[in-house]
């Protein structure tokens, strides 16, 4: 029953404009987080811990963020339930572009790592136009979920891989066939698949899968995320190319992230538990 009534609220949804989704979103994040005081409080911590907002703006940049995420909740429903020429004409403009056809020519791969920033589900869709590209997901907790969000996912040349040794594979075969994968990099890593550095001066588990992955290949490396412009009006795909050097380690690999959130941080999931226990193997 529940498939079925998410099914049809994903097909609703996609009967509206992208204006009309946020619209509703903006109030559908001032309810969802008034009601939830857990993820209130987990929000206004993580925002707080950041440094980015001035004390006297915290108030302000909070009220947007959950206006933002609002957005964001129900935007991704939207998306997944657009056929790929409905999704691509949401997207305004894409920077970066030309960087990403030089990489392309090189024929070594491409890793995109695209943060809980904006809108993340319009990068693969828009790359997946014309090029394969393999992204990393990891399985929502009810399977009904898991099969919306593969369906809605999987658009044009866009291939999911499982984050688990299968899914590994994966991802290496298409980087030596010198395709592109997706991966979000502020992810909470599995048990034994990361370490404690610090994220925003705190320590947070973070990935060694991008890491080992940047070691081992000799793809390119691009952060990315969607940019979620005003009144409905679409997005803007930003799109830069990170040196190697500057990304050895898990340290390095927040603080790319850390830069790209300071882009846009009313647009970053601070909701999202970065900073769970979570006990090596």
């Amino acid at each position: 029953m529940q498939k079925i009534l998410f099914h049809t609220f994903t097909f609703l949804l996609s009967k509206l404009s992208l204006s009309s989704i946020h619209s509703i979103g903006k109030n559908f994040g001032r309810l969802y987080f008034s009601l939830s005081k857990k993820n209130f409080n987990l929000l206004k911590e993580n925002m707080i811990n950041s440094g980015i907002f001035p004390e006297s703006d915290i108030d302000f940049a909070m009220q947007q963020t959950i206006k933002e995420l609002g957005k964001g909740i129900l935007e991704t429903f939207f998306i997944w339930g657009l056929n790929q020429k409905a999704a691509l004409k949401l997207i305004h403009k894409v920077y970066g572009k030309n960087a990403v056809e030089k990489a392309e020519k090189s024929g070594k791969g491409i890793i995109f790592l695209a943060p809980h920033l904006g809108c993340f589900e319009i990068n693969s869709i828009f790359y997946g136009e014309n090029k394969p590209i393999t992204v990393m997901y990891r399985k929502a907790r009810k399977l009904w979920m898991s099969d919306l969000m593969i369906k809605g996912r999987k658009k044009g040349y866009v291939e999911l891989a499982l984050a688990d040794t299968s899914g590994l594979k994966k991802v290496l075969i298409a980087l030596k066939k010198g395709q592109a994968v997706g991966i979000l990099p502020d992810q909470v890593a599995d048990k034994g698949n990361g370490e404690y550095v610090n994220f925003f001066g705190k320590p947070a588990y973070t990935m060694l899968l991008a890491n080992k992955l940047i070691e081992k290949t000799e793809a390119q490396i691009f952060m990315a995320y969607g940019e979620r412009l005003k009144d409905g009006k679409g997005f803007n795909i930003h799109i830069e190319e990170i040196n190697k050097r500057n990304i050895k380690t898990p340290l390095d690999l927040n603080k790319q992230v850390e830069s790209f959130i300071k882009k846009n941080p009313t647009q970053y999931y601070w909701s999202y538990d970065r900073y769970k226990t979570v006990i090596s193997k």
